[in-house]
């Protein structure tokens, strides 16, 4: 199974493929993304993605960055393997739903290629971090000790990393700050590491009008 590859030249014929055939939910997604991020303009902190995947969540919040508010406002940084899913998982349902899940979406996009198309849109002030979440984000940590983060978002679809990531990265978040689910009440994984994590706080998780994905926290 090879790395998700597209041809540049093509762009135009994506974006008119894109609208043609699209399930309105994407587009739905799309636009609860966009007044999901709005919420965070004015709040200090960085934007972190666990779960880049193909790349496109990544590519819509460094666009909405530069489109609502500036470049230097705030730094995107997105975690991911960058290829195949770690092989260490521990619930069944979550080995059953990354095999469905690779077997017809296949592989993430490579770091190197994801790298080759923000460069070649323009994109700066972002950082790629790659590996397995459990190894990286510790050692993230140990060099950002005092990072504020204004929005967190969650799209690892497994439990162990989504524990991993809510223990070690929660208390950054700053006041008004967001954390968004992707695959929270979709997934068995992610959502038993939410219901867990959050079990007996006084927390709302929230939805958007326009489609069912994401869910998301304002931290109080």
């Amino acid at each position: 199974m090879k790395h998700y590859t597209v041809d540049t030249d093509k762009k135009w014929d994506y974006e008119n493929g894109f609208y043609l055939t699209c399930e309105t939910g994407r587009i739905g997604k799309f636009l609860n993304h966009l007044e999901i991020y709005k919420k965070i303009i004015g709040l200090p902190g960085d934007v972190l993605e666990f779960g880049v995947y193909k790349g496109t969540s990544f590519v819509r919040l460094i666009s909405f960055r530069d489109l609502l508010e500036h470049t230097d406002n705030r730094k995107l940084i997105g975690f991911d393997a960058f290829g195949k899913f770690p092989d260490e998982l521990g619930l069944e349902s979550d080995k059953t739903f990354v095999a469905n899940f690779e077997g017809a979406g296949g592989y993430g996009i490579s770091k190197e290629e994801l790298e080759a198309h923000l460069q070649k849109k323009g994109s700066s002030n972002y950082e790629l971090i790659e590996g397995d979440i459990h190894k990286t984000l510790p050692e993230f940590i140990k060099t950002n000790p005092d990072m504020k983060i204004a929005l967190l978002h969650i799209d690892v679809d497994v439990y162990e990393p989504s524990k991993l990531i809510l223990e070690l990265l929660w208390d950054n978040i700053v006041p008004g700050g967001i954390l968004m689910l992707d695959d929270y009440n979709t997934v068995e994984g992610e959502t038993k590491a939410v219901d867990e994590f959050f079990q007996g706080q006084d927390i709302e998780i929230l939805k958007m009008p326009y489609y069912h994905i994401p869910s998301y926290i304002v931290k109080g």
